[in-house]
């Protein structure tokens, strides 16, 4: 602001940081990268965290929220008419069969407004759904593969058990993991599935999506469906938990705040040391504009001009670049919102960041007095601290200018090596984090799981004759390179009510094999000391505040018992199937409950490992997958689908957070690139006066190399004492969490710390020899005549 009786020099102090921004090219090149760096860097990560949450938000909006399991045709019909319900699908799955072409074919029925629902996983591209029982609807990649590339209206041969012949193409889907899995999925019509010879009336699934899903909450759903089941006299539907936990999922700021604080430190401490450079080679010019009659208040303004509109300039191209990566990257998951939000904070971050990292240099400008500026001496520093009698040669000479200015080097060294400490943690948790490991904590035994996997219910599955019998084990251990056949898991999907809410999930019996596994993992009360006591999981616990003590309604089937809560457990066993484990264990009880509840059922088979000979791996998968394919209500869960799942999981969080910490390094990059041009300058006269009086080339080459080793060097030491410590702990406690209470001993990154440590020697070398060679283009007296 100016006052009435102050004269306004706006124009003069704008014309003057101009002038400077022109005559310093180096600087303003570097402070608009590293701004463009760290608005990057913020503006991406936002963008790319917001996008992932917004994909799985839309997986799950506009689908369903329940499903009904086990009901007729004209259940469907029913659903379809209440006026709560927007959209009914209808849905039978018929299972897999093997092809003569070597395909396996999945067939399904599901009608118009279930490929609507299902569109996440099956979308259809073009045509529409079949209606007659020679029509039907394939992916691309059947038609591609084993469809003679047939278009919509075209004939395509089915070679399968059930469905053999000529079949019109009245559909194409997108196909998903097809090609992986050698499996397509076929859509037939409900002519078709009713004259299947295994068609069972009251097989079909009902899934539902309600108006206004987005407004009502999950009590109230399942309150609704509750309703409707006892009316229509349907049996109670599964909620889907996926939707829940989707949709109410908030963003998680505490990634991004990390983020944002890694990317201003290091923007901070590379801002300021360019500025601080830049203030020392210019400080006698301040003090020439100080003789004149220029005020301290406008030597700031005119060093806060100059670093505003760089900063402006590095902040715009950081965040157009930043938006535009992650939507290239991540289209799918744009919202309008989420960008506006997170181009906001990345302005907010950078230009505070910019305002803080210029402060103390404009203080140094401002302060100085005309007389200072003329005697200041910036390498003179601490000079009487130094040892009197030094021996001379280029190796103390290069480790002198090395410890000549302090805070410049303590700017580097921590520039350096921040991007090595947050590589060090990362690298580590990666290793301990082996997709190999983790996924043989979900298969202690083999590389196989046959498991219940039906549209009807376990009991009603078990209740009519359990899939997993002698019969099936005898066949599994038949095949060539099986040794044994071990059961793991003996369960069913059990509802118990508390407080008139009701709750469920995967109930497991408590066996002698995972009596000690679960008592290890009990984090309150104590087991079941009778039949009619139960264990909870850690989450359901919590989240609705279901104590130790309380009573509940154990439901199952047409079963009610009483029982017990005697102890809550942390569910991190690892029992469930696939990659997400939808079915994994929410309760345990002891087994004479389960024969109280069902005492029709003789077996509670639900899991069997599968031990084979690693070097017959292929063959016993193949013989495998044809079992599976010949029998119904199960499956196979393979330890190659959960490696490949780590792995991509690997490859994305923690690959992105490799790549996070090479572009923070790159901060100190931009620092030390600066800061060997400017010695260059600044130590043009100095070098040329040590060469004229006897410093050879070689000698000079060997000082600069000397120096620039002493960064690498104390960079390096600095990102061991720092980050070792810090990876070893981050480690200790993601291995508690990852493999079931146990500590993994820790691992050093060779590879990876082996590759950062030789980019940052090599890079000081190149530069040091870069310097040298730069100095050779001129001659000694011009580079004597040049000013400090």
């Amino acid at each position: 602001m100016t006052w009435p009786f102050e004269n306004d020099t706006s124009a003069i102090t704008k014309k003057l940081a101009n002038k400077s921004l022109k005559s310093e090219k180096r600087r303003n090149l570097m402070v608009v990268i590293a701004v463009a760096l760290a608005a990057f860097l913020i503006c991406f990560t936002g963008i790319v965290s917001t996008s992932l949450t917004q994909m799985q938000r839309n997986q799950v909006v506009d689908t369903y929220e329940a499903v009904w399991l086990g009901v007729e045709e004209n259940d469907i019909e029913t659903l379809k008419g209440l006026p709560e319900f927007e959209r009914v699908g209808g849905y039978y799955m018929l299972g897999e069969e093997l092809s003569e072409q070597g395909y396996h074919a999945s067939y399904v029925y599901c009608d118009a407004q279930m490929m609507e629902i299902t569109k996440a996983q099956m979308k259809l591209l073009e045509g529409r759904v079949p209606e007659k029982a020679n029509e039907v609807v394939v992916s691309e990649y059947f038609l591609s593969t084993y469809g003679n590339n047939a278009k919509i209206g075209d004939t395509v041969t089915l070679d399968t058990e059930s469905f053999h012949g000529d079949y019109v193409v009245t559909g194409i889907m997108d196909s998903v993991n097809e090609k992986e899995a050698n499996t397509c999925a076929i859509i037939l019509s409900n002519a078709a599935l009713t004259e299947w010879k295994g068609f069972d009336p009251t097989g079909y699934r009902a899934y539902v999506h309600f108006k206004n899903s987005d407004q009502l909450g999950e009590e109230l759903i399942t309150s609704y469906c509750r309703e409707i089941a006892e009316e229509y006299q349907l049996p109670m539907p599964k909620m889907n938990s996926k939707y829940f936990a989707y949709t109410s999922k908030s963003f998680d700021f505490a990634l991004m705040a990390g983020v944002i604080a890694i990317v201003l430190i290091g923007g901070y401490i590379v801002i300021q040391s360019i500025f601080r450079i830049s203030i020392n080679d210019k400080i006698r010019s301040y003090g020439q504009l100080r003789t004149i009659g220029a005020t301290p208040k406008q030597i700031k303004r005119i060093v806060k001009r100059e670093g505003r509109k760089l900063g402006s300039i590095g902040i715009l191209i950081g965040t157009v670049l930043g938006v535009c990566a992650g939507f290239l990257l991540f289209s799918k998951g744009f919202n309008a919102v989420s960008y506006v939000i997170m181009i906001s904070l990345t302005l907010i971050s950078c230009w505070f960041m910019v305002s803080i990292s210029i402060r103390k240099p404009v203080k140094i400008a401002a302060g100085i007095s005309p007389i200072e500026a003329v005697r200041f001496t910036p390498v003179q520093k601490d000079i009487r601290s130094r040892k009197k009698n030094i021996k001379l040669n280029p190796v103390s000479m290069g480790i002198a200018n090395f410890k000549r200015d302090r805070k410049k080097t303590v700017a580097i060294v921590t520039s350096l090596s921040l991007g090595g400490i947050i590589l060090l943690v990362v690298s580590s948790i990666v290793l301990l984090r082996s997709p190999e490991a983790l996924a043989r904590q979900e298969f202690p035994d083999g590389d196989y799981k046959v498991y219940l996997d039906s549209k009807l219910s376990e009991q009603e599955v078990m209740a009519a004759g359990n899939p997993l019998n002698e019969e099936l084990k005898q066949e599994i251990l038949s095949i060539d390179g099986v040794t044994d056949v071990i059961a793991k898991r003996q369960s069913l999907h059990i509802n118990y009510n508390v407080n008139g809410i009701e709750y469920g999930g995967m109930c497991d019996i408590l066996t002698d094999q995972n009596y000690s596994k679960v008592e290890a993992s009990l984090i309150e009360g104590t087991m079941p000391t009778d039949t009619h006591s139960i264990l909870i999981d850690s989450a359901t616990s919590n989240r609705e505040h279901i104590g130790v003590g309380e009573t509940a309604e154990l439901i199952s089937g047409k079963s009610t018992i009483p029982v017990t809560i005697s102890g809550v457990f942390n569910n991190n066993l690892d029992n469930g199937h696939g990659t997400h484990h939808f079915d994994g264990v929410l309760e345990f009880a002891p087994e004479a409950l389960f024969h109280e509840l069902h005492p029709e059922i003789t077996s509670f088979d639900y899991s069997w490992s599968i031990v084979s000979d690693p070097q017959k791996a292929d063959h016993v998968r193949d013989e495998l997958k044809n079992i599976i394919s010949a029998h119904t209500d199960i499956a196979l869960d393979d330890i190659n689908t959960v490696i490949e799942y780590e792995k991509n999981i690997n490859s994305f969080v923690f690959g992105s957070m490799e790549v996070l910490s090479w572009l923070v390094f790159l901060f100190g990059v931009i620092n030390l690139i600066n800061t060997t041009l400017s010695n260059q300058m600044s130590r043009k006269q100095e070098n040329s006066i040590l060469r004229s009086i006897g410093l050879t080339q070689k000698q000079l080459c060997k000082m600069n190399i000397c120096e620039g080793l002493c960064y690498a060097f104390f960079a390096t030491l600095a990102t061991l004492i720092v980050g070792l410590p810090a990876s070893i702990f981050a480690c200790s406690k993601f291995s508690v969490g990852a493999f079931a209470g146990k500590v993994v001993p820790y691992k050093f990154p060779v590879l990876e710390m082996g590759l950062f440590i030789l980019v940052l020697f090599g890079m000081e070398l190149i530069l040091s020899v870069w310097t040298v060679r730069r100095q050779k283009k001129q001659s000694l007296i011009e580079q004597m005549r040049a000013m400090e």
